[in-house]
């Protein structure tokens, strides 16, 4: 269990950059294209291609906290195992 415990902790160190790079670029990104072509006002389309990548972001952004978390209960139960 004590494997798991630090292969979560590194998933979520790593998922703290992919999280800002996910923001950053998440205007660019394909999810939700169709629905974006359609919409005609130029200044419109750019405020929800941005407010979609800023969710997408957050979205991601709870990635590190859950697999922190879990690693971290993952690991006292391993301690309290090896009692």
């Amino acid at each position: 269990m004590k494997t798991t415990a630090q292969a979560l902790f590194w998933l979520g160190i790593l998922c703290i950059p992919l999280a800002w790079v996910t923001w950053y670029i998440g205007p660019g990104l394909e999810i939700g294209r169709q629905v974006m072509a359609d919409i005609a006002d130029p200044s419109l389309r750019a405020a929800m291609q941005e407010a979609h990548a800023e969710r997408l972001g957050i979205w991601v952004a709870v990635w590190p906290v859950t697999l922190l978390v879990l690693s971290h209960i993952l690991e006292k139960k391993a301690a309290g195992s090896e009692s």
